[in-house]
Formats: structure tokens, sequence, C-alpha cells
């Protein structure tokens, strides 16, 4: 088991015990009034990835699994911020990491060139930045259940880059055995609309975090979408909660296109301040 699974386990263990322990239950559902409340999150996000690269009818299917992205795991950067007045807030949430991978002929990895033709390849990197930020309105506010409303945009930036990596064409054939070192970036900035919140588990410390967002960007085909759903328990400095998080997003340029999807278990940690 890896050292972040246990680390799962960990928060998990250490939620049922507060939960079982603690002398006075602690409030999970915020309160709005017209006085500033804050939150800073530290997230570590574990998720297996899928992505296609097509061109014209051809595409390429590439995944890491979660074992995989964490053994291959470099400098990252996963938090959140959030602000809010009144019924008004603004969120920020960023996730970057980097990774390098060195597999076998089963983990082969496929870019689109700038022609028509393919690459693949066993080993090189991975660099992604996905940067959400919204505006938020707080639409239902009750002993039970919080919701707000999201208003914003997503910028998505995809950078992979093969070593000594074949050349293909479109259908799969090898055309050049070392092709060098080839790479592709991708990014765009989408506009999204979302919703995000918690429901209190009957009246303990104990809720359940949700959030949902889809866009569609510039040009017919880009979009992306992310969702999360889990369990959290509040203490009196902030909260602990384990969801299950997923984020996809279409990227297309005028040589093709990438589909990407990320997902796994998420824990975080939040400060209310």
């Amino acid at each position: 088991m890896t050292k972040l699974y246990k680390l799962f386990a960990l928060a998990g263990f250490a939620m049922i015990a507060n939960a079982a322990y603690a002398q006075s239950t602690v409030n999970p559902m915020p309160t709005v009034n017209d006085n500033w409340r804050f939150s800073a999150s530290i997230n570590a996000w574990a998720p297996a990835s899928q992505t296609t690269d097509s061109k014209a009818d051809r595409s390429f299917s590439s995944s890491n699994s979660i074992d995989q992205n964490i053994n291959a795991a470099g400098p990252m950067a996963m938090f959140t911020l959030e602000a809010h007045k009144g019924n008004w807030g603004v969120m920020g949430d960023l996730v970057y990491w980097q990774s390098k991978f060195n597999g076998g002929s089963s983990d082969t990895r496929y870019i689109r060139g700038a022609d028509t033709s393919f690459y693949a390849g066993y080993s090189g990197s991975l660099t992604q930045t996905m940067f959400t930020g919204a505006a938020t309105y707080t639409a239902l506010n009750t002993p039970s259940i919080y919701l707000d409303g999201l208003l914003g945009a997503r910028y998505i930036s995809s950078t992979i880059a093969l070593s000594d990596a074949r050349q293909l064409d479109r259908n799969g054939n090898v055309l050049v055995a070392h092709a060098g070192n080839p790479s592709r970036v991708n990014y765009t900035t989408d506009p999204i609309l979302g919703f995000k919140g918690r429901a209190r588990i009957m009246d303990s410390s104990w809720f359940v975090p949700f959030y949902a967002d889809a866009g569609k960007g510039p040009g017919s085909n880009n979009g992306t979408w992310q969702a999360s759903l889990g369990v959290g328990d509040a203490f009196s400095w902030g909260e602990v909660a384990l969801v299950y998080r997923a984020m996809g997003f279409h990227l297309k340029d005028t040589s093709g296109s990438s589909n990407w999807t990320n997902a796994g278990p998420q824990l975080s940690a939040t400060i209310n301040f």
C-alpha cells in the first residue's frame, strides 16, 4: 500500500475518532452574515489519468493509474482559497503537478505532431496546471443544506514531452524508430457555471461536501467539467474532508484534439478564519 493510501486511511480513522470522542459537536454549516469569513485548504489529490489524442478519424489513448501517478510525482501545489461577505463570495482553486514516467511497452504515451503523424514513447514528462476562479452567491442556507451558485472561468495548461520517441503514421505504423524528443503544449481558458455546498449529517459535525461545474470555451469543441463528492468532519479550527474528485477537459487546435480525464481520491485540510 502506498504512503498516500496510508494517509487517507489515517485521516479516515482520525475523523471517526473525533466523532466518537468529541465532547461538543461543532456545527459544520457556514454562518452567513455581513462579517467577512475566509477559508484556506491544502489538498492532496491522487487521480488516475486518461488521455485520448485525435487527428481526423484516427486516435490513440494513454492512461496512468493512481499508483503510476504517485510514483512519478514531482513538484506539485494544490490549494483552495475562499472569501465571503454576506451572500457573496469569491473562490480560487489551483491544481499544479509535474511527473516523470519511465515505463515499459504497456505504458506507451502518445502525442500529436504538428503534421499528420503521431509520436509514441515510454519515457517522458507531464506538467499540468488547472486554475479555477469564480464569484459565488449563496442560494440556499438552512440548518441542514448550504448551497452556493458559482460563475467563473478555468485556465488549463497541459504539456507532455516524450524521450526517444517513435514517429507513427496515421495507422500506427512506425515511420521513424528514433524521432528525438517531441513535446506538445495545449492550453485554454473556459467560462464555467456550477454549484457547490454541503449537507449536514443528522445534527453531527459530519457533512457531505459536493461540487459540480461545466463550461465551454472558444471554438467548437473546447470544454471542461469538474465534480466531487465525499464526507467531511468539522473541528473548532476548520475541517478535514475526503472526496472523490474528477475533472475533464477537451483541448482542440488546428492539428487535432486531446481529451483528458483526471479522477481519484482527494484529502483536504481546511482552516477557517
